[in-house]
């Protein structure tokens, strides 16, 4: 092969022909790879060249204008699981037999088709078809091939020369190997391979003296005994009153047999009494499995099981719904001791906790973390902010999503404050404002709709002593870094990981430039990240790939009892830095740049994030097919009006009811699984083998979205001014008085905008937790009934008065 030098080719300008040449190996190989399949020649170079473009854009959709003849357009389809001899048959198709269509409106179909002239066995040298994307001219003159590609828009920092050379590198390897699938194809010859995993196996970290997190812990006791370690609910506990309580826990444990390698269930809420429990687990050589007293006892049910778990330790006095568990259950103590904790050996290599995510199989996996894996992400962390004693880290993410953590060790491990929000409040904008306005809180972290949310609808406070605000969970945009940094003097941290591993990614600063999207930055810490195809080969830069995870102890053990999974996801790493290191394959499809910044594009599967929780839709539609009346379903992501993330279901069956699937999917799964809204199809659409169309779903209308609401009107003028705002927010008419706010469409992110809206409305502060606790129409008018009664009292007759008819 050989390639003419041309010059870079900037997106939007117009492309230059690139000429190339298929040289007798090459085209040797071409011709037999045609004969053996039954497709001609020139069905190879087109099946490659559609690859090349799908390997680039994602694009599934082409449009091929047959030159000479270009008003003869055939559609072709190319899928990243698709064989490649798969495509070259329907190239061979499309090219001998048609179909052949009209070309497709761009601006109907948003730019979803791409656009390909290719002229084949004439000596033209230009191409034509200014409206293509891809122009390829092919002239056989035995015994090569030559001919001329121009290509447009290239990807950023991608030359017409480089997109040339990724062409005839894929067709090299698809033709020694066509029933390759498109995603599993060679776009880097073997020669230059090596370089991008070169260049990820540099510069890492290596942490020599690490600690398991209580060991971290007791540390600081030693050094700041008297320091606070905690504030929660108006009170603060001292370093060394917490370890006292956590070692009398310890001793309970330890005379029920638990120790090193054990499971333990924590269900505690946000407060002391949760650190106590977990610094308790851990110091007895166990691994905790977080719990939130919030969930399904179902789904506490699923998760203790599949763990096997030997006790669950609670909150005195909240052990009714536990009960029937069948494992003991271990009350926090109320007071400390002075004892030391019960003596044993517990090393870095010893699980620290096991942590349930959505499962694709239908029910919850746990990921099993080491010390090891915990200690190195806390060294970064600790690296990185280099907090001190007195400085204050709010702990606001609830316990079984995995950043609190760093929120709870993080602190402890540095002799600094764990300052708790309330329980329940960690969506209640006017109460985080407090907290971020604290003297000495230095970080939180928020998920980037939970930010947007906050900057929306929280009242403007100082904050002199804020110096961090992390992001991860979700994708972030440039619009929120420059409204973040309108409102606040802190730096932004957008930080990427998994509940596998840790934060493995990171970009900061205070502006991007570089698109609508902000990027997750570079590799950080003991981990090293590379982007390859489907057989593990790096791509190019620009080119989409999975991202994949190394880190030497920084990754988790695996799948709790699912060895099958384990083996899936962790893989033998093919360009180690040790011997038997492992890889793992994150499924997030994204960039990488020539300076080595990774951008996020979206997943290879259907894993969703759901106001940045990580949902397998297949879980859903597990639960969702156990109701009786459902014959088939499919859960799908579909943008509100607000532009957030929600699920749709797409219910198949007879005569079920709506209010009653949903009744069942809440006994089962957490909030965030739980579909916004159920579609009725008669059938769920298909393709030709059998497949699930998820891209034929309809997208949920008015009548879907208010389905499930209506009933008993409103029953005074409070409640009709209440149900009124519902309707705003939510988007959804005939709201009935005893309609729940969550089965409606609403969500948390939503019951922040109806409270602010609620609040403004009638002068009043209804808190989350009041909301929570009656999410109807009535419920939310008793509520405002209440604070204005409380109000009134304290005014004179003539403030009432004016209150009184302003409302």
């Amino acid at each position: 092969m050989s390639i003419e030098a041309t010059p870079a080719v900037t997106p939007g300008s117009e492309p230059a022909a690139v000429p190339f040449r298929l040289g007798p190996e090459l085209r040797e190989q071409t011709t037999g790879t045609a004969r053996r399949y039954g497709v001609g020649e020139r069905a190879l170079l087109l099946a490659a060249l559609l690859a090349t473009r799908f390997r680039h854009a994602r694009r599934e959709n082409a449009e091929v204008r047959l030159a000479p003849g270009a008003e003869r357009t055939v559609p072709l389809t190319v899928t990243g699981e698709l064989r490649f001899a798969e495509l070259a048959a329907a190239a061979e198709k499309g090219l001998t037999e048609g179909p052949f269509a009209e070309p497709a409106d761009e601006a109907a179909d948003g730019g979803a088709v791409e656009r390909f002239v290719f002229r084949y066995g004439d000596g033209d040298d230009a191409p034509a078809g200014a409206d293509a994307h891809v122009h390829c001219v092919v002239t056989t003159v035995e015994p090569d091939v030559t001919g001329a590609l121009a290509c447009g828009p290239l990807p950023s920092g991608c030359t017409a020369e480089e997109w040339t050379a990724r062409f005839l590198t894929l067709l090299d390897d698809a033709v020694r190997q066509p029933e390759a699938r498109i995603d599993e194809l060679a776009l880097l010859p073997e020669d230059r391979r090596m370089e991008p995993a070169t260049a990820a196996n540099t510069g890492f970290e290596v942490y020599r003296e690490l600690r398991t997190l209580h060991g971290a812990f007791e540390e600081s006791v030693r050094r700041h005994p008297e320091a606070v370690a905690v504030e929660a609910g108006g009170r603060a506990t001292t370093y060394a009153e917490l370890d006292g309580r956590a070692n009398l826990l310890a001793g309970t444990l330890a005379e029920a047999g638990i120790g090193t390698e054990s499971l333990v269930a924590v269900c505690v809420e946000r407060s002391a009494d949760l650190l106590v429990a977990l610094l308790a687990v851990l110091k007895r050589g166990a691994a905790f499995v977080p719990l939130e007293p919030s969930l399904p006892a179902e789904r506490v049910a699923v998760i203790t099981g599949d763990a096997q778990v030997t006790a669950v330790v609670v909150q005195e006095g909240r052990t009714e719904r536990l009960e029937g568990l069948g494992v003991p259950l271990v009350p926090v103590p109320a007071d400390g001791s002075a004892a030391a904790a019960p003596a044993a050996d517990v090393s870095l290599d010893h699980a620290a906790y096991v942590y349930y995510t959505s499962g694709s199989t239908g029910t919850p996996k746990g990921a099993v973390l080491d010390h090891r894996c915990a200690a190195s992400r806390l060294e970064w962390l600790g690296r990185r902010y280099g907090l001190r004693p007195g400085d204050r880290v709010i702990h606001k993410t609830p316990l079984i999503f995995d950043v609190a953590i760093w929120e709870l060790f993080g602190p402890l491990s540095a002799g600094a404050t764990v300052l708790m929000a309330d329980p329940g409040a960690e969506s209640d904008v006017v109460h985080l404002s407090r907290l971020l306005s604290t003297e000495r809180v230095v970080f939180a972290h928020f998920v980037p709709s939970m930010l947007n949310a906050y900057l929306n609808l929280a009242p403007e406070v100082e904050c002199p002593d804020l110096r961090w605000v992390q992001l991860s969970g979700e994708a972030a945009g440039t619009r929120l870094l420059e409204r973040f940094a309108e409102r606040f003097p802190a730096e932004l941290h957008n930080l990427y990981g998994q509940t596998e591993t840790s934060e493995v990614a990171g970009w900061e600063g205070r502006a991007y430039e570089g698109g609508p999207g902000l990027p997750i930055g570079r590799q950080l810490g003991i981990y090293r990240l590379f982007v390859l195809d489907e057989a593990l080969r790096p791509v190019p830069p620009g080119v989409p790939g999975e991202l994949c995870v190394a880190g030497v102890g920084g990754l988790s053990r695996g799948y709790l009892g699912r060895p099958g999974l384990t083996a899936e996801r962790f893989v033998p790493h093919p360009y180690p830095v040790e011997p038997g290191e492992r890889l793992y394959r994150t499924g997030d499809l994204v960039t990488v740049d020539g300076e080595g910044e990774i951008q996020y594009l979206g997943r290879v599967d259907n894993q969703v994030k759901i106001r940045g929780c990580r949902v397998e839709t297949g879980e859903v539609e597990a639960v969702l097919t156990g109701h009786p009346a459902v014959r088939e379903c499919a859960v799908t992501v579909f943008k509100g009006e607000d532009g957030d993330n929600q699920l749709a279901a797409y219910v198949a069956g007879d005569g079920w009811d709506a209010d009653e699937v949903a009744a069942f999917a809440e006994e089962r799964l957490p909030g965030f699984m739980l579909p916004a809204v159920y579609v009725r199809l008669d059938a769920l659409p298909h393709t030709p083998s059998g497949k699930l169309d998820r891209l034929r779903l309809p997208a949920p209308t008015e009548e879907d979205l208010r389905a499930r609401a209506g009933g008993e009107a409103p029953l005074t003028p409070l409640e009709e001014q209440v149900a009124e705002l519902w309707r705003e927010v939510l988007g959804v008419d005939g709201i009935g008085r005893t309609d729940v706010f969550f089965a409606v469409g609403g969500n948390s992110l939503k019951s922040l905008q109806l409270l602010n809206r609620v609040n403004a409305t009638f002068g009043v502060q209804v808190s989350v937790r009041d909301f929570f606790a009656q999410p109807t129409v009535a419920g939310v008018a008793e509520a405002v009934e209440t604070a204005l009664i409380e109000l009134v009292a304290g005014l004179s007759d003539e403030e009432a008065a004016t209150l009184l008819a302003r409302l």
